[in-house]
């Protein structure tokens, strides 16, 4: 059975820093970072500060379930990490779909980071060279939709719903090995 576990959240929750340690502590499996499969006119559009739309995303989405499907049916270990900010539940229902498009037998688990949004404009904000600023963290923000009721593990479903505030990188990872049940 292969998995990809994707580490989603808005915009400074940490998703590449928890990814990496992440695909470390699943024996150095491959890691896909979502932010280098943008098509080059969504990271202009961002870099501009315009926020992208639904339909900037779906080939985005497609590419990223589709690299990372193929690379958890490589890897040695099954697995495959990816990042990538999966705001909406349909958005990470896309994902699966495209991915079974791959091969059905892949199971997915989401991983979603969120934080207060003071945070957030604080992390963002002290990033250097990154395409992502932050006045675009109110429109990721404003349509986040975090994992609940039946996504959840907790109740039969395939995600997790991790507030990162107050807690380093480790401890976030700790507790998603702890409860995603790979």
């Amino acid at each position: 059975m292969s998995t990809v576990i994707i580490v989603g959240g808005p915009a400074g929750t940490g998703k590449t820093t928890v990814a990496e340690i992440l695909a470390k502590h699943y024996n150095n499996c491959p890691f896909v970072e979502g932010d280098a499969l943008h098509p080059e006119a969504n990271i202009k559009k961002m870099s501009a500060g315009q926020p992208l739309t639904d339909d900037d995303r779906w080939g985005w989405l497609e590419n990223l379930s589709e690299t990372a499907s193929k690379k958890a049916l490589e890897a040695p270990q099954k697995i495959c990490i990816a990042s990538c900010s999966m705001l909406k539940k349909v958005y990470r229902d896309h994902i699966i779909k495209r991915g079974h498009q791959v091969d059905a037998s892949i199971h997915f688990k989401f991983v979603f980071l969120h934080t207060p949004y003071e945070e957030l404009l604080q992390r963002v904000g002290a990033r250097q060279g990154h395409f992502m600023k932050s006045d675009m963290v109110k429109s990721q923000y404003d349509i986040m939709e975090i994992p609940e009721g039946d996504e959840l593990v907790a109740n039969g479903g395939n995600a997790l719903d991790v507030n990162t505030s107050g807690k380093t990188p480790e401890q976030i990872c700790d507790g998603v090995v702890a409860d995603i049940g790979i």
